[in-house]
C-alpha cells in the first residue's frame, strides 16, 4: 500500500517575495550580527503582516545579491540598545527598491521604558522588541502609502 503523496505548494517567485536586507553595525562577533538580522526582520514580518500586508517576507541571505532583487527593502539599524537612563531605543533608515522605482523612506525611531515589561531577560528581551515594533509600525505606514508594492494596502491598523 502506498501513501499518498501530498501536492507540492508552488515556489513563490522573486516578484511575490519583499526581501529584506538588514545592514548592522559592526561588531567583532558575526553570529550576533546574523542574531540581530534575523530578529529584524522576524519583527518586519510580524509587524507587516499584522498590519495587512500579504507579500511573503523573507531575509537577504548571502550569496544573494541585493542589485538583483526585484524587492528589496534596506534597513540600516543604527542604534537598537539600552540607552543610559535605561530604556531602549531603536533607530533605522529605510530605503525600498521595487520594479516600480526606488525610494528613501527616511528615519525611524521608538524608544520603550524597560520598567514596563517586567524585571529579569524575559522584560528585556520584550523591550527590545516593542522598541523595534514600534519604528517598523511607523515605516509600514509609510510603505502602505508610498504604492510601491503592489499588495500594500493605504489602511494601516497596526
Amino acid at each position: 500500500m502506498s501513501l499518498p503523496l501530498r501536492a507540492a505548494t508552488p515556489p513563490t517567485s522573486d516578484t511575490d517575495t519583499l526581501k529584506v536586507q538588514v545592514i548592522v553595525p559592526p561588531t567583532w562577533n558575526l553570529l550576533i550580527d546574523d542574531k540581530v538580522s534575523e530578529s529584524l526582520v522576524d519583527r518586519v514580518r510580524d509587524v507587516f503582516y499584522r498590519a495587512g500586508f500579504t507579500m511573503p517576507v523573507s531575509e537577504l541571505r548571502l550569496p544573494e545579491d541585493p542589485s538583483k532583487v526585484p524587492c528589496l527593502l534596506t534597513i540600516n539599524l543604527t542604534e537598537w540598545r539600552i540607552n543610559r537612563i535605561g530604556n531602549i531605543d531603536c533607530a533605522c533608515t529605510a530605503s525600498l527598491k521595487t520594479p516600480r522605482g526606488t525610494r528613501e523612506l527616511g528615519l525611524y525611531t521608538n524608544t520603550t521604558m524597560q520598567w514596563l515589561d517586567g524585571p529579569g531577560r524575559f522584560g528585556l528581551s520584550r523591550s527590545f522588541v516593542e522598541a523595534a515594533e514600534g519604528a517598523l509600525r511607523t515605516l509600514y505606514t509609510d510603505l502602505a502609502h508610498s504604492d510601491l508594492l503592489p499588495n500594500s494596502s493605504n489602511r494601516s491598523h497596526a
